[in-house]
């Protein structure tokens, strides 16, 4: 590995990547968010999102705070998820993440997935992500 560098093949964000999720995000004034419907490729059991899916979702919304908004690289070095409710194949969700704690080399950043039908928690989470050298990166 040569350093950190997007070839945009990322399983959450690349658009190059064919089985990728493509993710877009949105700065809002607390933080960031996007939205997504997984498709039947990313269940569990029938008809039913895998866990780690929507942990992956997350650990995506999280490391993309700094990032895209203060232009900052950064990976999760600890993440904890709280799966609170089942999700459906084929509900969208509105996935958003925001700063509890930023220090000189690390943030701390909270993440929640709701269901946009009915307002409902699907899942949270609190990710201590690093900083990390950004030179090979394009922002």
């Amino acid at each position: 590995m040569s350093g950190w560098e997007d070839d945009h093949y990322c399983i959450a964000c690349g658009k190059d990547n064919p089985i990728g999720m493509k993710l877009d995000f949105v700065l809002t004034e607390e933080g960031i968010e996007t939205s997504y419907v997984f498709p039947k490729v990313f269940q569990g059991y029938k008809d039913t999102v895998h866990g780690g899916m929507v942990a992956l979702l997350l650990d995506e919304i999280m490391v993309n705070l700094p990032l895209r908004k203060d232009r900052i690289p950064a990976v999760s070095a600890d993440l904890k998820v709280k799966l609170k409710k089942p999700l459906a194949v084929g509900d969208e969700v509105l996935a958003r993440a925001k700063y509890l704690k930023v220090r000189s080399r690390f943030f701390v950043v909270k993440g929640e997935v709701i269901r946009k039908s009915d307002g409902e928690l699907i899942a949270e989470s609190e990710a201590l992500c690093i900083k990390v050298d950004g030179k090979g990166l394009k922002l």
